[in-house]
């Protein structure tokens, strides 16, 4: 019964074992490497005292892991979902049925062979940092069965009686499929992804873990005396590097989108993905605050996007949840015909209103000036190999262009639609119930021009979803205006008196 204390699988044992080696590994791995650079010493003990730390620390983690195994409990009781854990001081969360906005499901390699799954129970008033809670393994018809009850308690108001089906229900998912990757579409995207700057980043995170150990110092200084002596093999092994770290992102991308479909079920949108590890991801309908489509300069010519969604709920360390990606990778014109069921109140339009032609030159002066200098100081340490960077100066001069081109907005009955440029193009499409504040704003310049920067927030973890800078003045006030309570689009067109108010 449902209602009687459960534990988790034994699995959980080694999934906390894992996650713990890997919470020191870091540490660990730094230890050893500053002892083994060490002079030996002739006392057994000092000789052997790492191995005897490693080997103690080892047993207080596996120790630590079966008692929070042991403690660990959940039941449905009272309309409420009730979890019982800790290690030394037992702490108890009961989280009402009204107040959970999903349960997510994710599977591993070593989930799937047993048919277990991970749930993360995720509420609207959830912490930033973590899930409201997470159920590290539990059987697979089980957490479907948990799902299936918490629902029909929150549309009934009582808890149903656990019966024989309930815990055999099929984990197969249902309802309307919106969208379903292709391999030439997963192919395409893996290949288009642009991860290559999350592996960088994290190579560099990695290292900085050294920072005690390696002379980064002394590295530098050598590396400047090769680049001024071999900048031919420093481009070489600069461009094999970036291959290789391409390379990894296509994995990535291709491991994670692996098989990704998009289904409507009742009304909530639920993503499956991946190849390696399986992931379930449940978005209500009625907690997406806004819509966003986004091109990047790579798929942009063949007319590609993807589409994501802020949404109020979910961690925002969950990355399952913080890209809330719906379409990975589709033809930018088959996205109204695939949203139209799901989302039926967004409008999709293409015709814009556009930022002024005197703009356009706030959109890259500023970048080129400070390329400029970057490339006077760089031809000054590396001449004359640093007047490459004169390249520099045609790309910041490129990029503004780019973004004054897509810089525009629409208004068309309660929708707003804001499209900027950061490296991507991104369409915004905010429902003005969903807003949850606009922001007006001219500085000293913008004002001479008779500019002005129009700036949406919605009630979602990413909070800011789109800025639009140097758009007409007369422009952004009839957004503001429309923005304003009590009123409606026939109004648009009557000029804000106050909008810096």
């Amino acid at each position: 019964m449902m209602s009687e204390p459960k534990r988790l699988h034994p699995i959980m044992i080694l999934l906390t074992i894992i996650k713990s080696i890997k919470d020191v590994i870091v540490p660990i791995a730094i230890y050893f490497f500053i002892f083994f650079f060490k002079d030996p010493s002739d006392n057994v003990w000092i000789r052997w005292s790492p191995y005897f730390f490693v080997a103690l620390l080892l047993l207080s983690i596996f120790i630590s892991s079966f008692i929070k195994w042991i403690r660990y409990t959940y039941r449905l009781e009272d309309n409420e979902l009730r979890i019982e854990h800790g290690l030394f001081v037992k702490k108890k969360r009961y989280i009402p049925f009204e107040r959970i906005q999903s349960l997510d499901f994710s599977e591993t390699i070593l989930h799937r062979p047993l048919g277990l799954v991970k749930v993360t129970v995720e509420t609207a008033a959830g912490s930033v940092d973590e899930a409201e809670a997470d159920m590290t393994a539990i059987k697979k018809d089980e957490a479907t069965a948990i799902r299936k009850m918490i629902a029909e308690a929150k549309s009934t108001g009582k808890l149903p009686v656990e019966n024989e089906d309930t815990g055999r229900e099929e984990t197969e998912e249902k309802g309307l499929v919106l969208y379903k990757i292709t391999r030439k579409q997963l192919l395409f995207f893996a290949s288009t992804s642009g991860r290559a700057g999350v592996i960088i980043a994290a190579v560099a995170a990695f290292a900085g873990q050294f920072a005690d150990v390696i002379p980064f110092d002394e590295v530098f200084n050598e590396m400047a005396d090769i680049i001024k002596t071999g900048f031919l093999l420093i481009i070489v092994l600069v461009l094999a590097g970036l291959f290789i770290v391409w390379m990894l992102s296509v994995v990535w991308a291709y491991l994670k989108y692996n098989d990704f479909t998009l289904r409507l079920v009742d009304d909530e949108l639920v993503i499956t993905r991946g190849l390696l590890e399986k992931r379930t991801t449940t978005i209500p309908v009625r907690r997406i605050q806004a819509l966003k489509i986004s091109e990047s300069i790579f798929r942009q010519p063949f007319g590609y996007a993807s589409v994501s969604v802020e949404y109020a709920g979910g961690s925002i360390l969950d990355e399952n949840k913080t890209d809330g990606v719906l379409i990975p990778i589709v033809k930018k014109r088959e996205i109204p015909r695939l949203l139209q069921e799901g989302l039926p109140e967004y409008i999709f339009e293409e015709q814009y209103h556009s930022a002024p032609k005197r703009a356009q030159r706030r959109y890259f002066f500023i970048k080129s000036v400070i390329m400029t200098l970057v490339t006077i100081g760089l031809s000054i340490w590396l001449w004359p190999y640093g007047l490459l960077a004169i390249l520099l100066i045609g790309l910041m001069w490129g990029w503004g262009v780019l973004q004054y081109r897509s810089a525009a907005w629409k208004v068309t009955g309660h929708q707003l639609v804001l499209r900027y440029r950061d490296i991507q193009q991104h369409t915004v499409y905010l429902q003005k119930n969903r807003i949850q504040s606009l922001d007006y704003s001219v500085n000293w310049f913008q004002k001479r021009a008779h500019l002005a920067t129009i700036g949406t927030f919605v009630m979602s973890r990413g909070g800011g979803v789109a800025v639009v800078k140097h758009l007409e003045e007369e422009d952004a006030q009839k957004i503001y205006k429309w923005y304003l309570p009590n009123t409606t689009p026939k109004q648009d067109n009557v000029k804000a008196q106050n909008p810096e108010s």
